[in-house]
């Protein structure tokens, strides 16, 4: 991590002094208030709210049913007489089939709660990546900035060597086109600079413009394995809640019907207490029951090859990262030794020394290769934020 912010310190020689201003907003601070105001996350939470009410519906009891009956009796002699009935039955669900829906109930919680960790990880991930290449965008155009200097600065000497007569006004004039294009060129990098600055506010959820430091550093964590993925950890949710929902749709009968029924007539009083179960001739739910195992193989599938990707993403990338460290220090090798000889050309061409030809290819080396500088590094961000990604880091 130091040694990475060292070599960012050597990228940003060139940044002025306002862009470290206490006003400005550093990349954490900006990600948490991103996370907090995000209309995205607050809906996913939102989404754990309702699978936890749905794991209430899964649990929860029948209501009873009462019944209220008044007869009347008249028999072919005597007078008429009256009696009713009373009858009140519960379903009761079965023992088993109450524990194999609790469990699907918490299931079905985790599941949510494993889908909002993976869209907050996302968010965090497309967050980061956006970030870097706002980072990407403001350090170029302040070495455009840096560009236009030194080709004003050579302008200049072309021009008072064309007024003293040392050069043809053809050179002058090709100093001059160097110089106005370099501004055409920094137009367009503002321009550039400006919409990934909104598209970050957009992706954040932010309507206020706010003063953002381009200068974090990704790091890489030090943990090794991937058991954290988040796309993994809801895959093996989802897997969870198939096998539940495989072991309720199990149980043929769900529901026994207690009753109680107390009966008065005119000559006799009846009192009947019984249960009732359904008879699974007909409707034994095997479509259901194969459907969530088919569901839960498919699961394991997808995690197995969901790993494999995971293996040979992290793999490439560290790779990847290796190579980049490698450019990086040779492209600061080369950028140091061609800072000297733009230095000594410049010196020689107000001397005469030199011709602008010359001068021009070495300023041209120089941008060129800090320009490779910055885009190593951003690389070098991009490479610890998929590598975090899929590390699990930012499910927290």
């Amino acid at each position: 991590m130091f040694k990475n912010i060292l070599i960012y310190g050597l990228l940003c020689t060139y940044l002025s002094a306002e862009g470290f201003t206490k006003k400005s907003m550093d990349f954490d601070t900006f990600l948490q208030k991103a996370i907090i105001n995000s209309p995205y996350l607050e809906s996913s939470i939102l989404a754990v709210e309702q699978a936890k009410e749905n794991g209430n519906i899964l649990t929860r009891y029948a209501n009873p049913s009462l019944e209220l009956e008044y007869s009347t009796f008249a028999p072919n002699t005597g007078n008429n007489d009256n009696g009713y009935r009373v009858n009140y039955s519960q379903p009761i669900r079965l023992w088993n089939v109450e524990k194999s829906r609790a469990t699907l109930s918490r299931d079905t919680i985790n599941t949510a709660g494993a889908e909002y960790v993976q869209q907050k990880a996302i968010f965090i991930r497309d967050i980061s990546l956006a970030y870097s290449s706002y980072s990407e965008k403001t350090m170029l155009l302040k070495l455009g900035e840096e560009e236009l200097e030194v080709a004003k600065a050579i302008f200049d000497i072309s021009k008072a060597r064309y007024e003293s007569g040392t050069i043809s006004r053809g050179l002058m004039l090709q100093a001059k086109i160097d110089y106005e294009t370099v501004q055409i060129n920094n137009e367009s990098l503002a321009l550039s600079t400006h919409k990934s600055y909104y598209n970050l506010l957009r992706l954040a959820g932010l309507k206020e413009e706010i003063a953002l430091d381009a200068s974090h550093i990704f790091a890489i964590s030090t943990i090794n394995n991937n058991v954290n993925n988040p796309n993994i950890k809801l895959l093996k949710s989802q897997q969870k809640k198939a096998l539940s929902e495989a072991e309720v749709n199990s149980n043929s009968v769900e529901w026994a019907n207690l009753f109680a029924e107390y009966e008065n007539e005119p000559d006799q009083k009846i009192t009947r207490v019984g249960v009732s179960f359904p008879l699974a001739f007909f409707n034994t739910r095997s479509e259901e029951k194969r459907i969530a195992s088919l569901q839960a193989k498919r699961s394991q599938l997808l995690i197995e090859d969901e790993s494999k990707r995971l293996d040979i993403g992290l793999n490439m990338l560290q790779k990847e990262r290796i190579s980049l460290e490698k450019l990086l220090l040779r492209n600061e090798k080369v950028l140091k030794a061609e800072v000297e000889l733009l230095s000594i050309f410049q010196n020689g061409y107000k001397i005469a020394n030199i011709n602008l030809m010359q001068l021009q290819d070495v300023k041209n080396k120089v941008i060129k290769t800090k320009r490779n500088l910055i885009q190593i590094q951003t690389a070098l961000n991009q490479n610890a934020i998929t590598t975090n990604y899929y590390k699990g880091i930012y499910n927290d």
